[in-house]
This record gives structure tokens, C-alpha cells and sequence, in this order.
């Protein structure tokens, strides 16, 4: 999370041409899989841990972690599992619609923290109920693997389309994918493009996995976090209506 072309590539569940090398690497890892400091902040929701989704990934991490090509991707410890809601910013990527537009592209990532932490603290988030999504089961992304999530039902799409609308107003900041984000969990970066047969294989064993697949479950709020790499997302508070506040 190259500053010349920001890549958003690894965020999306979907195919897409490879690059001679997957984007996180030189970014967020290192060309041997290790972790690169990557500074930003983020809009997330973690995944309970006492969840059975949890559960079931947690077992496909033990077979991805145990396939022959498994040094082909870094697997993100499971404390780091979560939902984007709203991207925020990578100190990396200065450039218009991935900076907030009341800063400076030189302003310090510290700056930008306390700025969208000031904002935050008095943001409506508009309801005590829950978000609702169902997993759509493990597939590989671009440059690394991930769960994709659909909201559960219109009305749940809607409100995480109109939270993010809102944050995006409020921390004048509006991504290139705003409108076609696609909610995701990322559960590894790739550190080398993966062969045809190495891709066939990891289709075939997230088509046979159906415990990922289907079932809804709710999101717990919104929480706005600081993160220094891929590997841990600290919480600085959760969004909260604002009438809780008071």
C-alpha cells in the first residue's frame, strides 16, 4: 500500500494482465517475500476471530501455506484479516485522487493521520446496525490472493456504497476505482508470477473449497487504523453514529 505508476491492481479480485513482476513486490515485500515498511491509513473492518468464516480460512491457509509453489506468495497473519471500506492513503503514493486534495503532496504522513483523525472523530456514521456481506469464495487476484465479498442484500450495498461516498467527501480524497471498488479480503501478495499449471491449481482448490462460499455474516464497525506494513493494522477508534457520541 514505484510511486511513478501506483498500482491498485492487487486490491482487486479480478484477472487483469501480469507485470514481469507482481506489484507488491519492491512495494510492500521484498523480492524474497519479507515485509517492507508501508506506511498509510485505511477505513477497515476486522474479521472476528471467533467467527466460522475465520475458521475456514484459517484451514485453507495451512494448504496454501503446504502447496509445492507456496515461496510464490507472502500469506498475511490472520490478525490482519479485514474489509477495506475506504482506502485512505499510502505515504508512497503522492499523486492526485490518492492524496487528500487539503494537503500538500509533500506533507508529512503524520500530517495526513492527525488531519483525517480530526475529521473522523465527529463523523455520522449513520447506523447502529451492522453491515451484512457473504463471502464469494477464495479466487486469485492480479498480484495475490483473496476472499471476494458482496454486501448481503441491496439495502447493505447501498450503505457501504453511501459510507463511502461520504468519507470520500469528507477527507477530500476520491480514488481512481472509487465507484468500482470491489470488496475483498486479502488473505497474500504474490512475490513471482505463478505458471499456468500453478494457476490452474489454485483454481481447482478454491472451486472445491465451499466452506468460504455463501453464508452471510456481519461486519463488526467501522474502525479507522494506522498501519506501518501489510502485517498488522493498529485501531485508532471505531466510526460510530454520531448520536452515540454525545
Amino acid at each position: 500500500m514505484n510511486q511513478e505508476t501506483p498500482q491498485n491492481n492487487e486490491r482487486q479480485p479480478q484477472a487483469g494482465a501480469q507485470s514481469a513482476i507482481p506489484s507488491g513486490v519492491g512495494r510492500k515485500f521484498h523480492p524474497d517475500g519479507s515485509i517492507r515498511p508501508f506506511p498509510g491509513n485505511t477505513v477497515i473492518c476486522h474479521l472476528d476471530q471467533d467467527s466460522a468464516l475465520f475458521d475456514a480460512l484459517l484451514r485453507m491457509r495451512k494448504t496454501l501455506a503446504e502447496l509445492p509453489f507456496a515461496s510464490a506468495y507472502t500469506l498475511l497473519p490472520p490478525a490482519s484479516w479485514h474489509m477495506t471500506v475506504f482506502e485512505g492513503v499510502c505515504d508512497e503514493i503522492r499523486k492526485p485522487s490518492y492524496w487528500p486534495s487539503d494537503l500538500p503532496m509533500t506533507a508529512p504522513l503524520e500530517t495526513c493521520n492527525a488531519l483525517f483523525e480530526q475529521k473522523l472523530q465527529d463523523f455520522d456514521l449513520g447506523s447502529d446496525a451492522p453491515f451484512k456481506v457473504k463471502p464469494l469464495g477464495l479466487q486469485p487476484l492480479v498480484d495475490g490472493i483473496a476472499l471476494n465479498i458482496q454486501p448481503a442484500t441491496d439495502d447493505d450495498e447501498q450503505r457501504l456504497r453511501d459510507l463511502r461516498d461520504r468519507l470520500s467527501e469528507l477527507l477530500l480524497l476520491k480514488h481512481e476505482q472509487h465507484v468500482s471498488y470491489a470488496f475483498h479480503l486479502s488473505m497474500g501478495y504474490l512475490i513471482r508470477n505463478l505458471s499456468p499449471d500453478e494457476q490452474h491449481q489454485l483454481h481447482d482448490l478454491f472451486e472445491n473449497e465451499s466452506a468460504t462460499n455463501g453464508t452471510c455474516f456481519e461486519l463488526g464497525a467501522p474502525e479507522f487504523c494506522r498501519f506501518d506494513d501489510m502485517f498488522a493494522y493498529e485501531r485508532q477508534f471505531y466510526l460510530k453514529p454520531q448520536e452515540t457520541t454525545k
